[in-house]
């Protein structure tokens, strides 16, 4: 049977409790009833095209054309290729070498992500009632029961968004800078891309990856896990959660629910594969979805997560001045 989806978009219709592969868009239009259309993020019919929409493509603001962090080292390749936390599956070793384990006097507390060889991306909530003193960011694993004491590394300072509200989780992102940088070349120990400026990732299915519980209140996995999400526009997500977003964040989940983030993921990545790189949209909130005395259960059918600020790389540029 031929289909909007297949002529126009060169992709295939599924049921929709299907999963998309993870850089394609998920819409609901262009097949039948109880369908979805899962098709290529570069067709040309799609709107989501293959350029940056910010001049050269450059991730470094020098108009390479090039994906390389602000210090000069490819992003968003990882060695090894994968390819889910709640609903999801165990990830492959070292396919999201970006993701950190951030440790609060030795216990892993929340997830990160490598954006430049001394920077490390997450949530301000993390730091909540914590002496900076105390953190440390281990690199490089997949089984948090092995951890060798060189992939462990000292924090310099954590930098926490100025508007950050605990009250509303506006704003909640972080910097953190490690004392010494990271050497990007291994294959264990890579930045993920940063978005550019404006960009958009409405529709296209994407990764999240961290060691949090796989059910509410449960204990952390031992392994990395990752689940496949797509993003969803702020109109749906407002359907879901009401007033709780912001223009500055994205939502991302399904319309059943049950493939999440939950307790101990919150600051890791959610990566979204475009221009054949990882960009790291946001930075995941485990079940800190909405505002104090809102908590949603992490597998409760409350589709979407509203996860960190979109507006990542700005708010990078002026914390770093």
């Amino acid at each position: 049977m031929f289909t909007v989806c297949a002529t126009s978009y060169t992709g295939a219709c599924f049921d929709i409790f299907s999963t998309c592969p993870s850089g394609y868009v998920q819409s609901y239009s262009h097949c039948g009833l109880l369908e979805l259309c899962c098709y290529p993020q570069h067709s040309t019919s799609t709107g989501i095209g293959t350029g940056t929409g910010t001049g050269t493509g450059s991730h470094t603001g020098t108009g390479t054309g090039s994906h390389q962090t602000s210090s000069g080292a490819q992003c968003g390749i990882p060695d090894v290729t994968s390819h889910r936390i709640v609903g999801g599956t165990v990830a492959t070793v070292h396919a999201y070498p970006w993701q950190v384990s951030l440790r609060y006097g030795s216990h892993h507390m929340c997830g990160g992500t490598i954006i430049d060889s001394q920077w490390i991306l997450t949530a301000a909530h993390c730091f909540e009632d914590t002496t900076h003193s105390y953190w440390t960011v281990a690199t490089g694993i997949h089984d948090r029961g092995h951890i060798y004491r060189s992939q462990v590394h000292n924090v310099r300072n954590v930098i926490v968004h100025t508007g950050y509200s605990s009250r509303s989780n506006h704003n909640d992102i972080a910097l953190i800078k490690l004392d010494k940088p990271l050497d990007l070349t291994d294959s264990t120990t890579k930045a993920a891309c940063l978005p550019n400026k404006h960009e958009d990732f409405d529709g296209l299915v994407c990764t999240v990856t961290g060691w949090g519980a796989l059910h509410t209140d449960g204990p952390g996995t031992r392994l990395l896990n990752e689940v496949d999400v797509p993003i969803m526009d702020s109109n749906r997500c407002k359907y879901y959660l009401g007033n709780v977003i912001y223009g500055s964040n994205i939502c991302a989940g399904y319309n059943q629910g049950g493939r999440d983030a939950c307790q101990g993921d919150s600051g890791g990545p959610l990566v979204c594969k475009k221009d054949s790189v990882y960009k790291i949209t946001e930075s995941s909130r485990g079940d800190m979805d909405a505002p104090r005395g809102m908590r949603q259960e992490c597998t409760l059918e409350y589709p979407p997560s509203l996860i960190g600020s979109t507006q990542i790389k700005q708010d990078i540029h002026k914390q770093n001045r």
